[in-house]
């Protein structure tokens, strides 16, 4: 649903208001005002798109980790603004393709991470997990049992994103669907509207100004 909010704001409320399982499907879009970038941008003068892609961790993992340890330093470091904060004062469930933490972060409690998270590593050879904080021993990680490179506990392009069905779950039994910060261009997170749409869910987009307009939208702040 496209609004002007000042317009719809009574009408969107009404429909959270008597909603009783929301769901939210949010982006990069939703975290941008907690300052990180988006896709396009660069960190350690490596573009985001370009780091979530599994060619450098395959072919320069030295470099690679250069910039993951940046993410982690920078990134864990911020904290939720108050498009977070709303959505886990709802109690809205929530599915996210960011892999920042901060809709866990501002308390969120039931929260689907389909790329994965910044707080964990994984061992390709003996699919042990650990914490990201191996990242900082050494140059390159490896696990402590095999010494297989680790890798990062974040979806890859081209590898499989996670609890997918249990997301499709969720938008399936949503009364209404919040899509914030996203353009649902990848697959097959583009997939979940269609879901939600069968089943006769009511939709709200925020993909600009999350942060001052999901506070309104969910009754946590008056309009200005």
């Amino acid at each position: 649903m496209n609004f002007v909010l000042d317009t719809h704001l009574s009408e969107l409320r009404a429909a959270i208001a008597s909603c009783r399982f929301c769901v939210a499907l949010t982006g990069a879009g939703i975290s941008k005002a907690s300052g990180l970038p988006l896709v396009n941008e660069t960190v350690a003068g490596i573009r985001l798109r370009d780091l979530f892609r599994p060619q450098l961790l395959n072919t320069d993992p030295k470099r690679f980790y250069e910039a993951y340890r940046v993410i982690l330093n920078e990134w864990r470091s911020s904290a939720p603004n108050p498009a977070h904060i709303a959505l886990a004062k709802r109690g809205a469930w929530v599915i996210t393709q960011n892999i920042d933490g901060l809709h866990r972060d501002a308390g969120s409690e039931h929260v689907i991470e389909l790329h994965g998270n910044l707080r964990e590593l994984r061992c390709p050879s003996c699919d042990q997990i650990y914490g990201s904080q191996l990242a900082w021993e050494a140059a390159v990680p490896r696990c402590p049992a095999c010494k297989d490179v680790l890798r990062p506990g974040i979806t890859l392009e081209g590898e499989e994103v996670r609890h997918f069905s249990r997301a499709l779950d969720w938008v399936g039994r949503a009364e209404v669907l919040l899509i914030v910060g996203t353009k649902l261009e990848m697959e097959p997170v583009r997939r979940l509207p269609a879901v939600a749409k069968r089943n006769g869910a009511r939709f709200i987009e925020v993909n600009r100004d999350a942060e001052r307009i999901l506070p309104k939208i969910l009754s946590f702040e008056t309009t200005r």
